[in-house]
């Protein structure tokens, strides 16, 4: 193979050296794109091991499943104010998406939870989807929850589809706008009922922070 300068000096077009720079390139990189989809592929994986159940004794898992068109994890705290305002919208959401394979659950944070009080708060607000604790963090650990309210879409092939708010009504902690402008959670269920992409996939949710140690 002729050496760099030798293209340089004597090919008659100046654009192979550059295709061949390119391609030396694309070389390199490959190893590292490997790397990625692999540690995607593990992330993957590991959400699958995680098995639980909610307060009525039906366990769950994180892996995929093609009974459902998604899974769709609230991380919440009983005391938390901006996760108990939303639980209206949440009892609305549930009702328009539940027929289409959206499978909800509210998924408790904290060491201090039993399932006497997470039974009296899904009382208290209506809430007709499963309930779960999560006293040591174990879920929220596996998919990465640090803030309540928080939510994560788990597709059926088991990849997370959505990460973040359930809408932008809180602009920050303090900071709440009179009506939101995006509700980023509905439009994510539904571009993934209609089988497009989720135009915005992730987004920084606002709330009261999981303790997390």
């Amino acid at each position: 193979m002729h050496s760099p300068n030798y293209l340089m000096s004597h090919g008659p077009d100046p654009k192979r050296y550059v295709l061949f720079l390119f391609a030396l390139l694309l070389i390199s990189l490959i190893p590292a794109f490997a790397r990625i989809s692999d540690e995607n592929s593990s992330s993957t994986q590991a959400r699958g091991l995680v098995k639980f159940t909610d307060v009525g004794g039906k366990s769950y898992s994180l892996q995929a499943s093609p009974e459902r068109m998604a899974l769709v994890l609230i991380f919440v705290t009983t005391d938390c104010p901006i996760a108990n305002s939303y639980q209206p919208l949440l009892a609305r959401l549930h009702k328009e998406f539940q027929n289409r394979g959206f499978e909800f659950l509210l998924i408790h944070e904290g060491p201090d939870q039993t399932p006497e009080k997470l039974k009296e708060h899904a009382k208290d607000y209506a809430v007709l989807f499963p309930v779960v604790m999560d006293a040591d963090h174990a879920i929220a650990r596996q998919v990465g929850a640090t803030k309540t309210p928080e939510v994560f879409v788990i597709g059926r092939d088991g990849a997370l589809v959505y990460q973040g708010r359930i809408d932008d009504l809180h602009q920050g902690f303090g900071k709440k706008r009179a009506a939101a402008t995006r509700d980023d959670l509905r439009l994510a269920l539904r571009e993934l009922d209609a089988g497009t992409s989720i135009s915005i996939p992730k987004t920084e949710a606002v709330g009261c922070s999981i303790p997390l140690k």
